[in-house]
């Protein structure tokens, strides 16, 4: 690349920003840090980094053979382009399509666990207290310094804070000088009026002044409780007086942009040496989501005083600038299992730099805090039932088990369910089909889009729905192929045979206009279908998730009869068709209404260690408690998993609620 600037104009954000000539257009978004829709890092291999060139005449580079295997002649003629491939070599102006940029991330904030019997009228036993105080002002009888002042001023309205015998002498940590930075003005500014803020760690601990404010301001009480996904970020603002969601910031995890799985960013980090810029990704979100939420809940960013973290092992070490590379070749080892307590301005957090923020042991290899966050606000550990809980995301993680113990795993999912490597599908945003139903006798679908306006692509729940009404109207087989024995399928108009094979036409533009005549769009989609590589794709998530279960029962030695409950963790677990999920076979089989969705479970955990620190001291206690398998390495793992693949299962002895729904379903 030279070293000559140029100026890239992103539309419909309006956005120029300088970018170095010949560099691409992922890489000058990559720079600016934007959230990038790219799920192969930049390689040109999963075609959804889709951009417009609006300038009549650009100096970019020829459209390379990528990207010819994903746009048609006639859509390059258009303008379309990949991110990725695209250099620029002067002045450009592009559109980011629906494809790289998000249209609002759908998230969940709360689930009802009250059929589970779980509660929220619980006792909590906050980490953070404050103190207000009145400091008098110094004069030549009594020269003595301000930070000796804070101190008399907080004795003398509570003695049970002993900061020191003799605060004449002392020493000066770095809680301390960060205090002191700011007391000179802040003990001017209302009086001499000031609130004092402690912290604790534990129930055992002392109180510790770590902040102080000027003015009455002990209600002013904040905590974030964030929960860092493979593919999103969320973040709940909790008011530690009423211990309530004050405010809910989600975006795409922006770490997208160098892998859109865990294992693809691990690769990246290592070949790049860019921990650093891992690292700057996902803080850079974190501070983002702070202020979207204080802005939000109308406070200031100096009222948050306490942050806690979870995610899975490899978002947690990439966090805190830790490297992930050991965590991808075998035996899957993490740095540390400890609980951690580090300074927010250590990390770059653009709060306090007194702010501590917690995160809970891992456990092990891909089994991170995000699990045990789920295993806290599902209390799975202390439910008589045998019970699977199952974390779905692009890495997903199970814990089977009860009072008497917990096991758990994790398995590579990928990251179809959210959209990657299917044809046309989406995040579960606006415009995403969510829900299909098909007509058994003329296989027709009639479709729901989130924001109820002209579709854009097909997000995971709807993934699930079409697959499953596929298979009940015998479109497809036990196997995921097209019935081509069906003369039915075979002719219908919505069945179509292209160059990749066969694809159903969920969505046509021109067919079922009528449907959103009052809700048009500007976007420019005129089908939406899917394929057998699409429904391969989901076989691999699912066949993931149902071999692991099976696995692990195999491994306790029980029974499938043995499993009385399931729990779906997770956004995506929350919001998909629980009973198209059983029937495609997501899961071992249990009875409807034994099937709990019980959403993000791993966030819910997150806001507990904000509101009571004696969920630490439990975290701590599950994590060392807690056996953790490693499935991939058995030798009946790769049978097992083939046979995981079919619909529901190869063998539907397993399923024998649903066996009879199945016998009109050839099996390949």
């Amino acid at each position: 690349m030279g070293n000559k600037r140029i100026t890239l104009i992103l539309e419909p954000i309006s956005k120029r920003i300088n970018v170095v000539e010949g560099s691409t257009v992922y890489e000058s978004l990559l720079a600016l840090n934007f959230p990038i829709g790219a799920l192969c890092a930049g390689k040109g291999t999963c075609g959804k980094c889709i951009i417009r060139v609006l300038d009549p005449n650009p100096k970019i580079s020829e459209p390379s053979e990528k990207e010819k295997k994903f746009l048609s002649s006639q859509k390059i003629l258009e303008g379309y382009r990949l991110a990725c491939q695209t250099k620029i070599f002067r002045d450009l102006r592009v559109f980011l399509t629906d494809s790289l940029v998000s249209r609002g991330i759908r998230i969940l904030v709360d689930a009802d666990l009250e059929s589970l019997g779980i509660t929220s009228n619980e006792k909590f036993h906050l980490g953070i207290t404050s103190q207000l105080c009145k400091i008098t002002s110094a004069d030549l009888s009594n020269p003595r310094n301000d930070l000796s002042g804070l101190f008399e001023g907080i004795i003398e309205r509570n003695s049970n804070y002993k900061i020191n015998e003799n605060h004449t002498l002392f020493h000066v940590n770095d809680i301390l000088y960060n205090i002191i930075k700011k007391l000179p003005h802040i003990m001017r500014k209302e009086d001499g009026v000031v609130t004092a803020f402690f912290r604790k760690l534990s129930l055992e601990d002392p109180w510790i002044l770590y902040d102080i404010d000027a003015g009455d301001k002990i209600n002013k009480i904040f905590g974030l409780a964030i929960d860092i996904g493979t593919t999103t970020i969320v973040g709940y603002l909790i008011c530690l007086k009423t211990g309530e969601i004050a405010a809910v910031s989600a975006m795409l995890n922006p770490q997208v942009a160098i892998g859109e799985d865990l294992i693809s960013r691990i690769t990246y980090i290592v070949k790049n040496n860019a921990i650093h810029k891992a690292k700057e990704l996902v803080i850079n979100a974190i501070n983002y989501i702070l202020e979207d939420c204080c802005d939000k809940a109308h406070i200031s960013i100096s009222c948050v005083k306490d942050i806690s973290v979870v995610g899975n092992t490899g978002m947690h070490h990439i966090f805190f600038g830790i490297t992930p590379e050991f965590l991808a070749v075998s035996p899957y080892i993490p740095v540390f299992k400890a609980p951690i307590n580090v300074s927010a301005g250590m990390l770059g957090i653009k709060c306090n730099p007194n702010v501590n923020v917690y995160s809970p042991p891992v456990i092990a290899g891909y089994v991170g805090t995000d699990t045990i966050g789920c295993i806290i606000s599902s209390k799975i550990n202390t439910y008589d039932k045998y019970s699977l809980l199952i974390d779905i995301g692009t890495n997903g993680e199970l814990v089977l088990g009860n009072n008497e113990g917990l096991v758990t795993c994790s398995c590579a999912a990928g990251s179809a369910l959210e959209g990657a490597h299917i044809l046309h599908g989406m995040r579960a945003s606006e415009g995403a089909i969510e829900s299909v139903k098909i007509d058994r006798n003329t296989l027709e679908p009639s479709i729901g889009v989130i924001g109820n306006i002209k579709p854009l692509g097909l997000c995971g729940s709807g993934l699930i729905d079409t697959i499953a009404e596929m298979l009940k109207c015998n479109i497809i087989m036990r196997a995921g192929k097209f019935n081509i024995k069906s003369e039915k399928v075979m002719k219908h108009r919505r069945v179509v045979k292209r160059e990749d094979g066969y694809h159903y036409i969920i969505y046509k533009a021109e067919w079922d206009k009528e449907q959103y005549q009052k809700n048009i769009n500007d976007n420019n989609i005129k089908e939406i279908t899917i394929s057998h590589k699409d429904i391969y794709q989901l076989q691999l998530a699912k066949g993931a998730f149902l071999s692991a279960a099976n696995l692990l029962l195999e491994m306790e030695h029980k029974k499938k009869e043995s499993l009385e409950q399931v729990l779906l963790a997770g956004a995506f677990g929350t919001y998909i068709n629980k009973k198209n999920a059983a029937f495609i076979g997501l899961f071992p089989e249990v009875e409807q209404n034994s099937i709990f969705q019980i959403g993000n479970s791993a966030g819910m955990g997150a806001q507990l260690f904000i509101k009571d620190i004696e969920q630490r001291y439990l975290a701590n206690k599950i994590a060392y408690e807690i056996k953790y398998r490693e499935i991939a390495s058995l030798p009946s793992f790769q049978k097992e998993f083939t046979f995981s693949l079919y619909f529901p299962h190869y063998n539907l002895d397993r399923f024998p609620l649903i066996k009879q729904e199945y016998d009109e379903i050839p099996l390949k």
